[in-house]
């Protein structure tokens, strides 16, 4: 809430009518979280299935070791890569795999770099699974291989709150074609690389607008639930300029900027950008984005959209064909690792020009 009078107060400040569109989330209330038999970390996901759960502990890696996971605790070893989402693969399969097992309760081990706990996105209106479901640190794999096949207790107590958080929308009518931008604000745990880069990029963005395309109306939204299947979003399309009146659409994802780290022995800072990036763009906007992108690691290559990756697709589909974002996803992605010291703005400031180079090609091909 702090966050989002913060952000409000900016772009009033930018000349924006700023009002609040409010959205109801499910925020977890957890009294209690353990495992039986060792000192574990371990995460809610959101919208949790409270219970306590005794039975043995299994550890799964992959599919074909489902059957093990009948009637006990399973603890799912992801295979290494930077996870973001629990109904995509690998995670999906895998948890429909234990799920159809009979598995009574889940511990997921996102294995990735950061070797921490990492929150997974996941449904707003529901729980993705009818048990307890929690993350664990992957770093922490050998002490749940030492108690595979013992009989142990999960407890989840507490209970799931419904609260309201608000989307931000921000206008400023001039004109009778618009320019649109988007980005959320939320995330899991503190997000900085995630989220701090796009905040900070759309405040970047949404001062400098207003004189750069003082002819055209201009639409920001700044939106809440993003780990919540891109909840606000989809609640702040519903206020959008039509597609037929929107020049161009630039959606800031997650991640623009983050250092970058060795991952060799006592592995330090790199002070250049993490490559794990991308700029994905509707077929009209690709031109302009190879170029405006061009020199920046990891996004001097546009690609097409990919569904489910991000809002930038719900966009796409409503019709805006001039549209595009950059994603990415650092070491630290969905992890409390995820914090301001690996967020450099030297390595922000020419995303943010990109951006707008881009923006600007999309505007001039419409007014041509």
């Amino acid at each position: 809430m702090a966050t989002a009078g913060w952000i409000s107060s900016e772009l009033a400040a930018a000349g924006f009518q700023v009002t609040q569109q409010p959205v109801t989330i499910p925020v977890n209330r957890v009294e209690h979280l353990s495992l039986t038999g060792g000192n574990f970390t371990l995460y809610a996901q959101p919208n949790m299935i409270p219970g306590m759960v005794t039975a043995p502990l299994v550890v799964i890696h992959a599919a074909v070791q489902a059957s093990q996971a009948s009637g006990a605790i399973a603890v799912l070893v992801l295979p290494y890569a930077r996870h973001s989402t629990l109904w995509l693969p690998p995670v999906a399969p895998l948890i429909e795999s234990v799920m159809t097992a009979g598995a009574k309760a889940l511990i997921v081990l996102a294995t990735g770099p950061s070797g921490d706990i990492l929150g997974l996105n996941t449904y707003a209106d529901r729980a993705y699974v009818p048990v307890p479901l929690v993350m664990g640190k992957p770093d922490e794999l050998p002490q749940y291989l030492a108690m595979a096949g013992r009989t142990v207790t999960l407890t989840l107590q507490g209970g799931v709150d419904q609260m309201t958080s608000p989307n931000l929308i921000a206008q400023r009518h001039a004109g009778p074609r618009w320019i649109a931008v988007s980005t959320p604000r939320t995330g899991f745990f503190s997000c900085l690389t995630e989220r701090g880069s796009g905040t900070a990029a759309f405040i970047a963005m949404a001062r400098r607008l207003p004189a750069l395309y003082p002819d055209h109306s201009l639409f920001l939204i700044n939106t809440t639930g993003h780990e919540l299947a891109f909840s606000g979003t989809h609640e702040a399309l519903k206020l959008a300029p039509p597609p037929r009146q929107t020049d161009v659409w630039v959606h800031i994802g997650a991640t623009l900027a983050a250092n970058d780290k060795q991952e060799v022995r006592n592995g330090r800072m790199t002070g250049s950008a993490d490559p794990n990036r991308v700029v994905m763009a509707t077929p009209a906007m690709m031109p302009s984005c190879a170029i405006a992108f061009r020199g920046l690691s990891g996004l001097d290559d546009t690609r097409d959209i990919v569904r489910g990756a991000g809002e930038l697709s719900a966009i796409a589909d409503l019709g805006y064909t001039h549209a595009f974002a950059v994603l990415g996803q650092s070491r630290w992605f969905h992890t409390p690792q995820d914090t301001l010291d690996k967020l450099d703005p030297a390595l922000l400031a020419p995303v943010v020009d990109a951006h707008l180079a881009a923006l600007d090609a999309g505007v001039r091909a419409h007014h041509r």
